[in-house]
């Protein structure tokens, strides 16, 4: 049976979007069982705002806590912030608002870095065969993965198999990209490893498409205003629609690529049922990230990382979070060019948006 993806345009009501999209796909009682209680996963990585098209937009996931309460089931709406690894990650959750926002609907909250982690062991991953969750990642009915459309400056797309790394918490995160070192087709490989550990848990992908992010992602790059919801039950077909409605050939993304290598999805969306709006009708094209510029499924030169010292408030930010400790502060960051892993966590945590990966001979 082909795995089903629905896209619905958001027009004015974004509520009303994401029930018709999920009704699309047979209805909220298909993913959840009265009783349960279920982890609904949005992107909020860092504590800038939806409109921006960074993190995922409320409206989605608290509209899918609603429904999962009116499918008598419990809804727990949780994440593992980026900033964790240098500030307490109660920050993203109180100043997006999203403490407020569930307090007044009912909705239970959890800090997934503060849960116990449990090991997860995937015999046929070929990077990482064993990842740490949080508990209640691993223990509760199911996971509704509510990610954000973005690109991204290292796995070109950041969408439903990507956001799921959002399940690791702080310094593990850090661990990882200092295990695959600076090649990007292995941080995407341990993805992929990552996605076949979990994906037994994950019984709905919701992508928060209102407001999506091209160029430069996931965090400085430009605002789309596309009012699109995408959902499906299939992470992988999930992140080939949406990698279509980018006007992208859905397998130069890297996780897409070898996810379907490994067997876990489809190569083109003729194995994949759209309900809905049609992919056609749904297209704009997006700008791709300057490392991705040349067209490869995976980034095979060494970016420069430049700084706008003009804008830089020397926070340290960059230094904190640098896995590979490349980078030192003398008012400036300051970044020692063997010693970087290329991972550019330094580019997406910078809290002022002012460093860059850049290919050689392009201007900012």
């Amino acid at each position: 049976m082909k795995p089903r993806v629905s896209i619905v345009r958001t027009q004015d009501d974004v509520e009303e979007a994401v029930r018709e999209a999920v009704d699309l796909l047979g209805g909220i009682e298909r993913f959840v069982r009265p009783g349960g209680t279920y982890l609904i996963k949005p992107n909020l990585f860092i504590a800038i705002t939806a409109d921006r098209g960074a993190t995922t937009d409320s409206r989605v996931f608290m509209t899918l806590a609603g429904m999962v309460k009116e499918a008598g089931a419990a809804p727990v709406v949780g994440e593992c912030p980026a900033t964790a690894s240098y500030t307490r990650p109660d920050i993203v959750f109180d100043g997006l608002g999203v403490r407020e926002l569930c307090r007044e609907a009912g909705v239970e909250v959890n800090v997934l870095d503060r849960e116990e982690p449990v090991k997860v062991e995937n015999h046929e991953a070929e990077v990482v065969h064993e990842f740490w969750f949080p508990r209640f990642a691993v223990e509760c009915d199911g996971i509704i993965n509510t990610p954000k459309l973005k690109t991204h400056t290292l796995t070109k797309l950041t969408c439903a198999v990507k956001n799921l790394f959002g399940l690791q918490q702080g310094g593990i995160k850090a661990h990882h990209h200092i295990q695959t070192g600076n090649d990007p087709e292995g941080f995407s490989r341990l993805l992929v490893d990552l996605y076949q550990a979990i994906r037994g848990r994950v019984r709905l992908n919701v992508v928060d498409a209102v407001v999506a992010m091209e160029g430069e992602g996931p965090t400085t790059g430009d605002p789309v205003d596309l009012g699109l919801i995408i959902a499906g039950e299939d992470a992988v077909a999930v992140d080939l629609v949406a990698s279509a409605v980018m006007g992208w050939d859905p397998m130069e993304v890297g996780t897409s690529f070898l996810a379907v290598e490994r067997g876990l999805g489809h190569a083109s969306l003729e194995e994949i049922e759209v309900v809905g709006l049609p992919v056609e009708k749904a297209v704009r094209p997006f700008k791709r990230p300057q490392t991705h510029s040349d067209g490869k499924i995976f980034i095979d030169i060494r970016m420069a990382i430049e700084c706008n010292s003009e804008r830089c408030t020397g926070c340290g930010v960059c230094a904190t979070v640098c896995p590979g400790g490349a980078i030192t502060m003398h008012g400036n960051p300051e970044i020692h060019d063997p010693s970087c892993i290329q991972c550019f966590c330094c580019v997406e945590l910078c809290p002022n948006g002012v460093l860059r990966a850049l290919r050689k001979g392009r201007g900012r």
